[in-house]
């Protein structure tokens, strides 16, 4: 029986029941049950008793809110029912982000970039959810607490006009917005993802190139002096670039960078062994790592000598 929006239901003992709050879900819905329980339990005190129920519904499963004792008087009713509300977003939130969000994920993938293999796919799932717990943009934007606030917030919006909420139709309908991020994310971890695989295609181009190559020099010490600026040096000291000039003449100068530059030049010299001075310099890191990912145990890390020294006296007196 419904009364002004209210439903009532009687037990079959003489005590009537007004559902106040009811939630679809599909799957395992045992972890909102007992929280609901025990956040309820707070207005037991209050001389309010909340009965929890489910009742199946095709392919969902409604958790049900229910009063049973306490004076049902308008005042009571909205004062309880605002209580529930709280109860009922937190723990809808937390299952979104617990559960659905993970399944959307999921789902983006699977649709978008179904050309990339099972292990492919895997592999861009785990790079969303590290963009999601660690990403400073992400985490300032979209973080799980600001995204917890305003899943919380649009179900309590929600409630002020219904008594009954569908998860999978709330999230398709009513959180346009988050999933629409969420679908950025994994466009942002795809992107990463190919680039990475590009990446990896570039240093083994590069590394069959150098096996394939006479060595020009036995040794090359590459000395980082301020950000990405550098230079190659043979075992005496002496520069080297006229042995390299002419390959990175053939360069787009547009295209060049500091890290393009200096694999150009090494990869024609094709050194027995690369000494990399200075090779913490903060604004060099990348162009180090490419170094020993393409030179791999023919790359050295010097440790601090007097070039480092000087290189580090130089970066100083430039900044």
């Amino acid at each position: 029986m419904e009364i002004a929006g209210r439903t009532y239901t009687n037990t079959g003992k003489g005590v009537s029941t007004m559902k106040l709050l009811s939630v679809g879900l599909t799957g395992v819905t045992q972890d909102v049950t007992a929280r609901l329980q025990r956040d309820c339990g707070s207005l037991l005190h209050e001389g309010f008793r909340i009965v929890i129920d489910e009742i199946s519904k095709g392919k969902y499963t409604f958790v049900g809110c229910s009063i049973t004792e306490g004076e049902l008087s308008f005042r009571n009713y909205e004062r309880v029912k605002d209580a529930l509300k709280t109860y009922v977003a937190k723990i809808i939130a937390d299952f979104i982000l617990n559960w659905e969000e993970r399944k959307l994920i999921r789902r983006f993938i699977v649709r978008r970039y179904d050309y990339f293999s099972k292990e492919e796919q895997d592999q861009i799932y785990d790079n969303s959810l590290q963009l999601l717990s660690s990403n400073p943009v992400v985490l300032r934007e979209f973080g799980l607490q600001e995204r917890r606030r305003r899943i919380m917030t649009r179900i309590m919006d929600y409630f002020d006009h219904h008594h009954e909420l569908v998860v999978d139709g709330f999230v398709q309908f009513r959180l346009k917005d988050y999933r629409e991020n969420l679908g950025r994310i994994v466009e942002k971890a795809a992107d990463d993802f190919m680039m990475a695989l590009e990446y990896k295609e570039y240093v083994r181009v590069l590394r069959y190139f150098i096996s394939t190559q006479e060595s020009q020099v036995p040794e090359a010490h590459v000395v980082i002096h301020h950000s990405q600026f550098f230079s190659i040096l043979d075992a005496y000291g002496k520069a080297l670039e006229h042995q390299y000039s002419h390959a990175v003449a053939a360069c787009n100068p547009n295209d060049l960078d500091y890290e393009d530059l200096l694999i150009t030049a090494l990869v024609t010299l094709s050194p027995y062994r690369v000494i990399i001075h200075n090779p913490c310099n903060i604004g060099a890191l990348n162009m180090v790592n490419t170094v020993r990912e393409v030179f791999e145990d023919r790359s050295v890390m010097c440790q601090g000598c007097e070039l480092c020294l000087e290189s580090i006296a130089y970066t100083v007196d430039s900044d």
